[in-house]
């Protein structure tokens, strides 16, 4: 889950993304990657006095986060862990180049993995003592991903970050990303045909999904330190998220459920 610089809602989708997974009874992982500080712990009210990050970047230099990853992990959920990231920004220096691939490797074997990542793609290249700069974070999690979602917002400002932003990413990874337009209102006085065209240079008509501007909702679940299904079930922007899953991850279908109920008698 990646975002350009403006704080388009990129937390706050992937943490309702990763609950909408869970809830569809696929056991997810939401990793905090963001480099410059992690948000997914203070904004599911997770208290968490190490961070699940850092814990995964010690084991990883001493061999153990393939056997021993679970103990970073801080469960949220009957289907939902969480890995909580960095609790102060300086800290990115601690991790080494290739940690988030291995994250989301040790994640796979159980189910899915939602990464949430840093806004910058820029290769800032400070090697030092084996160490890439504070942005490896991010390129890392897009080198390991097998969806890249684009997270942004539709007005002026956001979407020529948007669009500049899916520039930069094209360069980065080869298969083309879903975009969410988050925050889509009528009071931009664009409608959603005109955003995609504003779009169409940079990413596919068929890959762009509008995400309602639902503040309210999104308010009431920051304050409660919970996820939108939690909070505001019923809710359009919750609505629409479980639509987008339904492209991201449809359910199995109807013959694989019958084939693992014979397996199973």
């Amino acid at each position: 889950m990646w975002g350009p610089a403006g704080a388009p809602g990129r937390t706050t989708v992937a943490a309702a993304v990763a609950a909408e997974l869970a809830r569809r009874r696929y056991p997810t992982v939401l990793v905090d990657a963001d480099p410059h500080g992690g948000a997914v712990a203070p904004l599911l009210g997770v208290l968490d006095e190490v961070s699940g990050l850092l814990a995964a970047g010690r084991l990883s230099v001493g061999g153990e986060l393939s056997e021993r990853f679970v103990t970073a992990l801080r469960a949220y959920g009957p289907q939902l862990d969480v890995l909580t990231g960095l609790p102060r920004a300086e800290r990115w220096a601690e991790l080494r180049p290739g940690l988030v691939g291995e994250i989301a490797e040790c994640g796979r074997r159980s189910g899915s993995v939602v990464i949430d990542t840093g806004f910058s793609l820029e290769d800032d290249g400070a090697e030092m003592q084996g160490r890439s700069g504070r942005n490896q974070l991010t390129i890392d999690a897009l080198d390991a991903a097998d969806e890249v979602i684009v997270v942004g917002t539709p007005d002026p400002v956001g979407l020529s970050r948007l669009a500049r932003g899916l520039v930069d990413l094209r360069e980065r990874t080869s298969e083309p990303p879903y975009v969410l337009v988050n925050r889509m209102r009528p009071t931009i006085g664009w409608s959603e045909r005109e955003v995609v065209g504003m779009l169409a240079g940079v990413v596919r008509s068929a890959d762009v999904w509008f995400l309602p501007d639902d503040r309210a909702s999104v308010d009431k679940t920051s304050v409660a330190g919970r996820t939108l299904l939690e909070t505001a079930p019923d809710a359009a922007l919750p609505r629409a998220i479980a639509r987008f899953v339904d492209e991201l991850a449809p359910p199995p279908p109807a013959a694989g459920r019958r084939a693992r109920r014979v397996r199973a008698r």
